[in-house]
């Protein structure tokens, strides 16, 4: 009896197809096809190729053939540098948790010091290189609370834990140090607005009105200064301010009205927006201090979340409540008239919290 044959029909596509592949592909996938067409073995499969095809394969004599990539058309895209200066832009600074009074292992109001000096030449240097392609002349200055440490036990100040009184660190240490970086500044800006928010270190007691707040006291102390032209401080009449820069909307707080889940308020903060949102008639960004890290996201398609880092480190806040040690760092960005925030730099403020290879 004939075998029968479980190739398809001779001259047949089907058929075509099963040569042009038999001629050229590896011994692997000959045991493929034999399978495949219900040969028991590779030497049953060639035989019956040649019997019904009348072809036959040397191995040797395979070739295989490279796939053919056909390559679209490249489309070059072309910039024209611009010349001459661009449109000009105004700096943003966020200072805040500066913390002056507090001793931590690796923080006291000397190195607080010391990162306000780094703090002015990161600034300055990012302000240098961006001049380089445009004008940024004016400088605004969110001050966001927390200014000095504070004496209340609740809030972790206690005895060994701060350097001196309140009242102190206010005059003593925050304000000259505020006042000298607010002037040197102005030396190479020509105007400096400051928007001030107050903290909830700064509050006198849980009894006390929100007016009792040390950053208030700062605050006002240095708007009674006698500052040089160009310089202007805007105290709080709230929790929060609403500053119009190019027409843009900036929602300045502190931080603390947001409550803490598992760390970082994220989930939180989006709630928060929604209403504040609403409430304010609109807002394009959130500048915020308050959780000792920095970050820089999107809460919504309308609106944006800029959240200073701390001048203190190894705080007992960042690590009761974030879980990791402040690296300290304070922000800066830039603000254009119809882009918005065009830059963000986090500074980081002393060398020891650099990356280490």
């Amino acid at each position: 009896m004939k075998n029968k044959s479980h190739l398809p029909v001779k001259n047949s596509p089907s058929a075509q197809l099963l040569i042009d592949r038999y001629l050229i592909c590896d011994s692997t996938e000959i045991d493929r096809l034999a399978k495949g067409f219900k040969y028991k073995t590779r030497t049953n499969f060639t035989d019956a190729m040649r019997r019904q095809y009348g072809v036959n394969r040397n191995p040797q004599d395979v070739k295989f053939q490279e796939p053919v990539i056909n390559i679209p058309e490249i489309n070059i895209l072309k910039y024209e540098p611009k010349t001459g200066a661009g449109s000009p832009e105004t700096q943003g600074l966020v200072l805040g948790d500066w913390h002056y009074g507090a001793i931590t292992p690796t923080f006291n109001p000397q190195v607080a010091d010391t990162r306000l000096g780094n703090l002015f030449k990161s600034a300055m240097r990012i302000n240098e290189l961006h001049r380089n392609i445009y004008p940024v002349n004016d400088l605004v200055i969110f001050l966001v609370g927390d200014m000095t440490h504070g004496e209340n036990p609740y809030q972790g100040a206690k005895v060994g834990s701060i350097q001196q009184g309140a009242v102190d660190q206010v005059f003593d240490l925050a304000f000259p140090k505020l006042l000298s970086l607010v002037c040197s500044f102005r030396e190479n800006f020509a105007t400096v607005r400051i928007i001030a928010v107050p903290g909830n270190h700064g509050r006198i007691s849980r009894e006390a009105p929100d007016t009792s707040n040390f950053d208030l006291m700062l605050y006002k102390a240095l708007s009674k200064a006698k500052l040089p032209d160009g310089i202007t401080v805007e105290l709080p009449n709230d929790f929060c301010q609403i500053v119009d820069i190019y027409g843009i909307r900036f929602f300045v707080h502190h931080g603390d009205s947001v409550k803490m889940t598992n760390g970082v308020p994220y989930f939180a903060q989006v709630r928060k927006a929604m209403s504040w949102y609403i409430t304010y008639g609109g807002f394009s960004y959130i500048v915020q201090g308050h959780i000792h890290k920095d970050d820089y996201y999107r809460l919504s398609a309308k609106t944006k979340q800029i959240t200073n880092g701390a001048l203190v480190s190894d705080d007992p806040y960042a690590l009761r409540t974030i879980g990791t040690s402040t690296i300290p760092s304070q922000t800066t960005f830039g603000i254009h008239a119809r882009k918005g925030v065009t830059w963000y730099y986090s500074l980081t403020l002393d060398d020891d919290y650099f990356p280490r290879g």
